[in-house]
């Protein structure tokens, strides 16, 4: 989908048998087709009702998402996790590269109620459990080659670059699926790229620290745009989740889109075993 958008491309939704629901968040110049077999295998496997959403920008044109930043890509999020609540008592997001800060930023800014505050409502105590299934929020984190450091050495001087080089090859069609779930921009515009890079410092600087929920780190050491550090800084800065309650899988093989690579039904299989244990 090099120009326009594929009639499979855009938002996703896919009801299941129990309470609980996924927001899946595609990365930037992706598309949610990138996230489709996972959601397919939440949904089948899990029962998990699953919402795959469409940033702004993307199943369009590229030069729409050349006109976009990351506040416009955020409220495909915002809106996401709102339209789960209304089907679903409890809320799972997963995103990967770009659309993992996105999910960051959801899980500090709907973040439940710590279980260990009493809470008074019309002067009765209110159980935390049954509070953080009333109240909007994100109770599980997974967090798929999400950047923190990115590979490309041109990326300091974007903001002059992308003057020169207004548009950069994705690779996004090289992973052997079929091509209906390769349907992102076969080019990235490099505009939007300082909004990007502003959406990393603030999860680095906000928002990481403010997570205190179960998540889970996905990372490709062959990933040739996202440097394998950034998984064990994610680690280390999720300061207020318990050891017990994170965790990174390591994928020696892996490129970028884990979703689609080689190892992909080890991610699915991963991000199911997650999503079902009881912390």
């Amino acid at each position: 989908m090099s120009g326009q958008a594929h009639r499979n491309a855009g938002t996703f939704f896919l009801h299941g048998s129990r309470d609980t629901g996924v927001l899946l968040v595609h990365g930037y110049s992706g598309a949610p087709a990138e996230m489709r077999m996972l959601g397919n295998f939440l949904q089948e496997k899990g029962g998990y009702t699953v919402l795959g959403v469409c940033l702004a920008g993307h199943c369009t044109t590229v030069e729409a998402l050349e006109q976009t930043t990351w506040p416009d890509w955020y409220e495909a999020v915002e809106d996401g996790v709102k339209a789960l609540h209304s089907h679903c008592r409890h809320i799972y997001i997963a995103g990967r590269a770009m659309g993992g800060l996105l999910a960051i930023k959801a899980a500090a800014e709907f973040s439940p109620t710590d279980s260990s505050e009493e809470l008074f409502i019309n002067g009765h105590r209110e159980d935390p459990a049954e509070n953080r299934a009333k109240t909007c929020s994100v109770e599980k984190l997974i967090l798929l080659a999400t950047p923190v450091f990115l590979q490309d050495w041109r990326i300091p001087f974007v903001k002059l670059l992308r003057y020169f080089i207004p548009r950069l090859h994705t690779g996004q069609h090289s992973y052997n699926v079929p091509e209906e779930y390769m349907q992102g921009y076969t080019e990235m515009p490099t505009k939007p790229v300082p909004s990007l890079l502003e959406l990393i410092k603030l999860c680095k600087a906000e928002y990481l620290e403010k997570i205190k929920i179960p998540t889970l780190i996905v990372q490709g050491q062959k990933d040739h745009t996202v440097k394998s550090q950034s998984a064990t800084y994610l680690y280390e800065q999720l300061k207020c989740v318990p050891e017990t309650q994170k965790e990174i899988l390591w994928l020696p093989e892996a490129r970028h889109v884990v979703t689609l690579d080689d190892a992909r039904e080890m991610v699915y299989e991963k991000c199911l075993e997650f999503f079902e244990k009881q912390y």
